[in-house]
This record gives C-alpha cells, sequence and structure tokens, in this order.
C-alpha cells in the first residue's frame, strides 16, 4: 500500500497540466478501460451495478488530470452507462425509478469524487512549494552558518595563536560540527549512514586502526551532528592518551538493536594503562551528557586495557534496513 501510495503521489505531481489535451485524453482512455472490464463483467453477471467499474476511472483521472479531467470522466462514464447498460439498452430512456436513483447517485458520488481528488491535488501543490521554500530557507542559513563558522574559526585562530594547546582542542571541534554539517545537508532526506558518519572522524587516523561491525544503520535530525563531536573527542583522545599513542593500538567499534534500544559500544585495546582520571574534563562531560535530549546515554569506562564507551539510544531514533524512516522532527 505504502508503495503504490508513492506510485500515485508521483503521478499526480508529474501528470499532465489541469485543461490540457493530455489530461483530457487521460479522462477519456480512463473510461474506455472502465467501459470494456464493464462489458466483461456483464458476460457473467448482467445488469449489475451499472457504475461499478466507472468509479475508479472518474478518480484515477482527476487525480492524475485534475479537475476537469475527472468531470469529464464522470459525465462520459454516465453517458456510457446508461446508452450501454440500462434496460433498454443503446437507447437513452430511464424506464425505472432505480435507474433515475442509480444515476443521480452516480453523479452525486462522481462529483464528491472529483472535488475531494482535487483538493488533494492542491494540497500536494501546496506541500511541494512549501518543500521548495523550505530547501531554500535551509540551503541559504546553512551558508551563513558556514560564513560565521568561519569568522569564528579565524578570530579564534588569532586570538589563540600563542596558546597552542587550546587551539588544537577548539579547533578540533569546530573542524568537527563543519564537516558533521556538511555532510548532513548533502543527504538530509535519506539520512546519515552510521559507517559514514564514523568514516569521517576515524579517516584521519588510519582506517585500518578501527573496526567497525554492526548493521545498516541511518540517523536523522540532529543526532548525527551530535554523535559526530562524541566520535571526535573519542578519536582525540584515543590519539592523545589511548590506544591510537601506540602502533599496535586498536579501536573496536560495534553497533545494534537490543529490543527497544540501539546501542553502540567503542572499546580501545593495545595503548598505554589507562588510569582513571582525577577530574573530568570539558570532553567528557560532552560525552556524557551530549544525548541527554535525544533520550540516550553515554558512559565511559576507564579499564586498564583501553577505554570503554557504551552509547544507548531510543531504537525509534536509528532506521535499520527495511524498517520505516522515524517520523520527521526527531
Amino acid at each position: 500500500m505504502h508503495r503504490l501510495s508513492n506510485v500515485m503521489n508521483a503521478l499526480v505531481r508529474r501528470g499532465p497540466r489541469p485543461g490540457s489535451f493530455e489530461a483530457y485524453g487521460i479522462a477519456i482512455a480512463c473510461v474506455l478501460a472502465a467501459t470494456l472490464v464493464r462489458q466483461v463483467a456483464d458476460l457473467s453477471a448482467p445488469n449489475s451495478i451499472y457504475f461499478g467499474t466507472f468509479i475508479p476511472a472518474v478518480l484515477f483521472a482527476a487525480l492524475v488530470g485534475g479537475l476537469a479531467a475527472g468531470a469529464t470522466a464522470t459525465l462520459l462514464g454516465g453517458i456510457i452507462a446508461w446508452w450501454m447498460f440500462f434496460e433498454p439498452r443503446f437507447a437513452f430512456t430511464l424506464v425505472s425509478k432505480n435507474h433515475v436513483i442509480s444515476m443521480a447517485l452516480y453523479l452525486f458520488a462522481g462529483a464528491l469524487i472529483v472535488w475531494t481528488a482535487n483538493q488533494y491535488r492542491e494540497l500536494l501543490r501546496r506541500i511541494d512549494e512549501e518543500e521548495k521554500y523550505r530547501r531554500i530557507v535551509v540551503d541559504e542559513l546553512s551558508h551563513r552558518v558556514k560564513n560565521k563558522l568561519a569568522t569564528i574559526y579565524a578570530i579564534l585562530r588569532h586570538e589563540l595563536r600563542d596558546q597552542p594547546d587550546i587551539w588544537d582542542s577548539v579547533s578540533g571541534r569546530l573542524q568537527a560540527l563543519s564537516t558533521a554539517d556538511d555532510f548532513i545537508g548533502r543527504d538530509e532526506k535519506a539520512g546519515v549512514d552510521l559507517t559514514m558518519l564514523l568514516g569521517m572522524e576515524i579517516e584521519p587516523f588510519g582506517a585500518d586502526r578501527f573496526t567497525c561491525s554492526g548493521p545498516p544503520a541511518r540517523l536523522f535530525g540532529k543526532l548525527p551532528t551530535v554523535l559526530a563531536l562524541v566520535f571526535h573527542e573519542l578519536t582525540t583522545n584515543a590519539a592523545k592518551y589511548g590506544a591510537l599513542l601506540k602502533p599496535a593500538g586498536h579501536v573496536h567499534i560495534f553497533w545494534q538493536k537490543a529490543g527497544d534500544a540501539f546501542e553502540i559500544a567503542w572499546t580501545e585495546s593495545g595503548g598505554p594503562e589507562v588510569m582513571t582520571p582525577l577530574r573530568r574534563s570539558f570532553g567528557s562531560h560532552l560525552i556524557e551528557r551530549s544525548l541527554d535530549s535525544f533520550g540516550g546515554r553515554a558512559s565511559l569506562e576507564f579499564a586498564p586495557e583501553g577505554v570503554i564507551c557504551r552509547i544507548r539510544l531510543p531504537a525509534a531514533q536509528v532506521q535499520l534496513d527495511g524498517e520505516a524512516a522515524p517520523p520527521a522532527g526527531i
């Protein structure tokens, strides 16, 4: 049903211009097809529902061809049914009250169908216009945000030129934000693939130092941006103090759906022995608190053999293969 709905929406959006010859042609074709089906049905069930096959023809003609095409299909279907299937056949006479009532009900139903289909077409048209406008606004805002981020980047670089350690920390986070926003902007409707999001962060450190495993998963909304920052913090810390500090160090990233939750496990090994820090840094707080607004959480474990980060998100925030995308706004 979902696929059929998508096909119908595509036909409505890309169909002929209402009132054009193509629209009227579709109306005539629909009525002729309905007449043929009605004739076939008449062989086994004569004098059955007169307009049974013409109602779908009216609906299709109105959805695809517009108001005039729907009205044409209604009138043409009524005339053909009256002429070919009312007794006496092939004569425009209404000999019984049932004929009159059937014709009146058909015309009323046809008018209602055409009006409803036209309202649906108008709704789709407004949705398309709103989508175009939103896309323009988003592109403009994205452009302005990039400009402001570049300005902030330049200012901080100038002000922190004598403090390279602070600059390295700040610039990395700004770059992670910029990269994630660019990536999400290019693939907004389809979401962001978790593997590709991870790849952006781990590529500078050498993909062979990482093992990523889990089912194909897509993230939507603002969640990819926040996760990009979390992964940036983890990779940066692994390079400065953890597994990536030594040539034999390795990071294993595993994710899975577990009941009503989606879990990601970041496990480091082969690095220097890990000591539990005496105080929590800004990066640790960012990792552990940034997912609160999504109903998720992240925890850090400073095991001697390597840092372990466990991320837990509501399963509704993530789309796995074969599942429907999360509702807009999540």
